[in-house]
């Protein structure tokens, strides 16, 4: 079991918000291994015992190289935010899932949780195991159109392999465009690729609300964004009815997400994450 970090870019430092999803998840995880793939080391990684993979040294890829031939997404991310979006950002979002799918690969790696950058966890990663799946990757499901990596179990390296399979094929057959028409996307980038995996039935997403049968209930956004606000200026409290938790929350559903005891909960079931679109990552750490 381990955990990876992914931050695939040009750019040498991390963002610094990075630090406290780290700290995090060596409190929660003492002993497993923590990788962290992106351009340079980072000095905060011999603090939290962090092993960096040069993002180089997995660039020649089979299937990474397969997918920026057939890549060219024409929307790039939002510029005008907290933290702004370069323009090949969703090319870089989707190109990660490659990156880690080759370090995964190369070495034949089990249980494999991958974490965003701006993501906490608040327990254990071997905590979650009975609520995933063996014969496939566990993403986390947002809303109708939008399924996030950024809390993620892949059980073995075929696993993620035929999940990137998929991707070149959908946009190599399909291609963006058509994708984009009949999907019912805005845009396409990891998010809307990772959903129709979902509805493919490539992979499955953990529970996002009660009343799941498991021993967590996880966070891809929504949680995150009404307990601390967005990049986009909005304050806590702030709910997207686009996503099916938000959709909840206004619809009087019996989900009410508090912090109790510092830890986040909905209802009477605890969160096991929160993905915190503000990036104020330092106001949940405990």
């Amino acid at each position: 079991m381990r955990i990876v970090y992914t931050f695939i870019s040009d750019i040498e430092t991390v963002p610094e918000y990075t630090i406290h999803s780290v700290a995090m998840a060596r409190k929660n995880n003492p002993s497993i291994n923590i990788d962290f793939i992106c351009k340079e080391h980072q000095s905060f990684f011999y603090d939290y015992g962090i092993n960096w993979v040069k993002q180089d040294s997995l660039s020649d890829g089979e299937l990474l190289q397969e997918f920026n031939k057939v890549c060219d997404f024409k929307r790039h991310g939002k510029p005008n935010t907290t933290y702004p979006s370069t323009s090949d950002f969703w090319h870089r979002t989707s190109e990660r899932i490659f990156y880690l799918q080759e370090y995964v690969s190369r070495n034949n790696f089990t249980n494999v949780f991958h974490l965003e950058n701006d993501v906490i966890m608040y327990y254990p990663a071997k905590e979650t195991l009975p609520d995933t799946d063996r014969n496939k990757v566990s993403v986390i499901m947002m809303s109708n159109t939008h399924t996030t990596f950024a809390f993620c179990h892949i059980p073995t390296a075929s696993k993620i392999e035929n999940l990137c399979l998929s991707f070149i094929e959908m946009l190599s057959n399909i291609g963006e465009d058509n994708l984009r028409l009949h999907g019912g996307y805005d845009h396409i980038s990891e998010m809307s690729l990772l959903n129709l995996a979902l509805r493919n039935n490539i992979v499955r997403s953990f529970p996002i609300m009660p009343p799941e049968p498991s021993v967590f209930i996880y966070d891809p956004g929504s949680y995150g964004q009404y307990f601390g606000g967005t990049n986009n200026g909005h304050d806590a409290g702030f709910v997207d009815t686009t996503h099916y938790i938000g959709s909840a929350i206004v619809s009087n559903m019996p989900i009410k997400p508090t912090i109790s005891n510092n830890k986040p909960m909905v209802g009477n079931h605890r969160i096991f994450n929160l993905h915190i679109h503000s990036k104020n990552l330092k106001d949940f750490v405990v």
